[in-house]
């Protein structure tokens, strides 16, 4: 796990298509987006039916972030088997969710298939069963500089097999003043790198990123925007709700492409 070393070409999210999502998986453009993913008519009526169900808070994370899903984060360290028994609640509830609204994870992962050409599904260990994708999301106070990165996270786990991880995050809800930015920047997660590691936190110590160009995604609404999350990144606080639909994105040394929470 070492860093592949590559630069960005460009400091601008690019289209999706099979160009840019090769360069995405190497590194050489800090995002891509996918615009008019869905309706403000679609965003509203997924929000509403996410509200009617309600949100959990993550925890022990500070500053606070609310969730409806399951995530292998919150069980690091924990019986495995207890994370996919939580899973399956989550892919019911989820499936309530969407079957009143519609279905963002099934209409990312046709997006996926047709520009890559490559499989796409959830992820399944053989053993266990199959991961939660999609979860529901609110991210309103900002986050701690961080990584998502399976192979550091969850080396245990079966996706931790995966050689490239991303997150696609649609945006269902913002503030038109203040949306809350992610900042991304162009410095991988190494192991070396836990010296920096804030005890007691999922977060880093800005030491780790100094030198490192930076992207600033300022999210719009309706649209998705994908990055690699080896990648150091951390989001803004926002002026007001900040709702979103996110999973991580995983290649697989096999070729598929795999998603969970």
């Amino acid at each position: 796990m070492t860093p592949r070393g590559s630069t960005w070409s460009v400091f601008a999210a690019q289209e999706l298509d099979r160009n840019s999502w090769r360069q995405l998986i190497r590194n050489e453009i800090p995002a891509v987006v996918i615009r008019g993913f869905a309706t403000p008519e679609e965003c509203a009526r997924l929000v509403e039916r996410a509200q009617a169900i309600g949100f959990e808070a993550y925890k022990n994370v500070v500053p606070p972030i609310d969730r409806i899903g399951a995530t292998v984060f919150e069980h690091n360290g924990a019986d495995v088997s207890t994370y996919f028994a939580r899973a399956e609640q989550c892919r019911a509830i989820q499936g309530e969710i969407f079957a009143q609204s519609f279905s963002p994870l099934e209409r990312l992962m046709s997006r996926l298939r047709e520009a890559t050409g490559a499989p796409v599904q959830i992820a399944a260990d053989p053993r266990r069963g199959t991961y939660c994708a999609g979860l529901i999301r609110r991210i309103e106070n900002g986050t701690l500089l961080h990584i998502d990165y399976a192979p550091a996270e969850q080396p245990d786990w079966w996706v931790a097999q995966i050689q490239v991880q991303l997150a696609w995050n649609l945006y269902l809800e913002l503030d038109p003043q203040n949306p809350g930015r992610t900042h991304v920047f162009n410095r991988e997660w190494v192991p070396e790198d836990e010296v920096y590691k804030l005890a007691g936190t999922y977060g880093y110590s800005r030491p780790v990123v100094e030198g490192a160009a930076k992207y600033t995604l300022r999210p719009t609404l309706g649209d998705v925007y994908i990055f690699s999350t080896r990648n150091y990144h951390e989001v803004d606080s926002s002026g007001g709700h900040r709702t979103t639909v996110t999973s991580a994105i995983g290649t697989h040394p096999d070729g598929r492409i795999v998603l969970w929470s």
